[in-house]
């Protein structure tokens, strides 16, 4: 049990979190037991990379034939810890720097929110198999849809969260899809011994979950204010396919696939860093850092290196965070983006060091080239968003501009001490090359941009020809291989249906509707007796 002595932690806080609220002083209570709870959880979570507990088996689930069914496993590997030490650092962030948006909705229902997704996350890590794997999922998309349902305001957002749960639902059904094609042929699906059909499909699901397959960004508009729970919940979803990907087997990739498929993630990692460059903020761009983070892991799955995809993860969590939590700036705080940005570089000894063994090859070819590319545009997007000017740190209160800035140094140094002791072969220096490419390539951008405008990054601002530019070619990219058409379909049977409901419900409960009833009722029964059922 103590496999899931971390979740119960979470749970039980949750719990409390959202009872305290309504006693006197309750708000200050509940950020109280919230930020020690979860401090407590990140110690124990640190400690389970020396300990690793005996991990959590579910048996036997069914009534028929137990000894066949597939398992559902939770067990603290080195990809589960290093995700979920991840995780824990980012609630912990978000909850330590909580008190520094009370004006902007954040109280005990919203840190409650967030102690139960950070508990399902944590499971989904944990999963070792696909079932596992797949009941994680539906309780972060059930999560993710309430969440966004509750703090929705207009209709542009509810819509967003309810095509982002159709189209999640959609890879659940596609997991669903390869753990029935591997009972007909194989007998249990494990991550280990995946038939070419069944991998293919739990691929396919996992791009699918990550937007990238085919691309699709439903929450390219999101919830504005919403830096602490919104992130973390779009951080969490990712995390939770980026951890099966790491698990992929390292010949899991069907060979008539590789190359479509490659192609397919190139350009969806290129359009993502594109608009991540010229989005208005951190914020507006989220989305889309998440694409291209989740992209360049998917890519080391293509290239046989699953294991090297679990740098890109972590960097799309800590440094992620890092920057979203960054709303009070000041200038002594800068050195945490900057710090963000490095752990980003690739460069030797830095955390995404061994990231490059997954993506890139001596010598260059086009894709990987692309890859550089889109990194670089990463980068000095990393660093314009992390510099620019935003609500001022010394606005905040005395109590709060004490315990803001340790909340965002926990989550960025979080990053480099899970890479320390959770990346395989730790940081390192084994691909240089790549890395340098990239630093000089985005310091190019960066030099060009401030020798245009004597402003700063104010070459890149969000009315300037070369982001327009840059902007158009990335909405191509962008309408040419994404579901937008079939967001447009889904929302036809949605009308269609709910217009049928609308005129059921006038017909039914207007003057005729006994009438009506009775009409109904006779057909029914005509039908039950022309099948001889009377």
């Amino acid at each position: 049990m103590l496999a899931i002595l971390p979740l119960a932690l979470l749970v039980t806080t949750a719990l409390a979190v959202y009872i305290l609220r309504y006693l006197p002083r309750g708000t200050g209570y509940a950020w109280l037991t919230a930020v020690l709870m979860a401090l407590i959880t990140w110690g124990g979570v640190l400690a389970l990379n020396w300990y690793e507990p005996q991990e959590l088996v579910i048996t036997p689930w069914r009534p028929f034939d137990p000894e066949n069914a597939d398992a559902i496993r939770l067990g603290w590997d080195s990809i589960a810890w290093m995700y979920a030490f991840s995780l824990i650092s980012a609630e912990l962030a978000v909850l330590m720097t909580a008190a520094a948006r009370l004006r902007l909705n954040s109280n005990p229902a919203t840190w409650a929110a967030n102690l139960f997704i950070a508990a399902a996350g944590i499971a989904a890590v944990l999963a070792q198999t696909p079932l596992a794997l797949l009941l994680a999922w539906v309780i972060l998309d059930v999560l993710d849809l309430l969440v966004v349902m509750r703090l929705s305001s207009g209709w542009k957002y509810t819509s967003s969260g309810v095509m982002a749960f159709v189209v999640r639902t959609i890879s659940s059904f596609m997991l669903i899809s390869a753990l029935a094609i591997q009972r007909v042929d194989g007998g249990p699906l494990t991550f280990d011994t995946m038939l070419p059909q069944a991998s293919l499909l739990v691929l396919l699901s996992i791009g699918l979950r990550l937007g990238l397959l085919p691309l699709n960004t439903p929450y390219s508009e999101d919830i504005p204010f919403q830096r602490g729970l919104i992130s973390f919940i779009r951080l969490a979803a990712h995390t939770a396919g980026l951890a099966a990907l790491a698990r992929f087997p390292q010949a899991g990739v069907p060979a008539a696939w590789q190359l479509p498929l490659y192609i397919v993630t190139v350009f969806a990692i290129l359009h993502g860093s594109v608009m991540w460059l010229t989005a208005r903020n951190e914020i507006q761009g989220r989305p889309y850092w998440l694409l291209v983070l989740s992209g360049l892991s998917f890519i080391c799955v293509l290239q046989g290196q699953p294991l090297a995809s679990l740098a890109w993860g972590l960097v799309m969590v800590t440094s992620g965070m890092g920057l979203f939590l960054y709303s009070a700036r000041t200038r002594g705080l800068i050195v945490l983006p900057l710090l963000g940005a490095l752990a980003l570089s690739g460069l030797p000894f830095t955390p995404a060091a061994s990231g490059w063994a997954g993506l890139v090859t001596i010598p260059l070819n086009m894709g990987e080239l692309i890859i550089i590319l889109s990194i670089a545009m990463l980068l000095v997007g990393y660093v314009r968003h992390g510099t620019r000017l935003a609500e001022d740190f010394n606005e905040l209160d005395g109590w709060v501009r004490g315990i803001y800035p340790f909340g965002l140094v926990l989550v960025v140094l979080s990053g480099w001490l899970a890479a320390v002791f959770g990346l395989p072969g730790g940081i390192n220096a084994r691909q240089w090359l790549p890395a340098i490419l990239t630093t000089a390539l985005a310091a190019t951008i960066g030099v060009i941009s401030w020798w245009f405008a004597s402003g700063g990054m104010a070459f890149l601002s969000a009315n300037t020809w070369p982001v327009k530019l840059l902007r158009g070619a990335g909405q191509f990219l962008a309408q040419s291989h994404r579901l937008s058409w079939f967001y447009d379909f889904l929302w036809l049977i949605y009308r269609g249906l709910r217009q049928l409901v609308r005129f059921a419900t006038v017909l039914f409960e207007g003057e005729g509707g006994m009438m009506w009833a009775f009409v109904l009722l006779a057909l029914l029964i005509t039908l039950l007796s022309g099948r001889g059922v009377f």
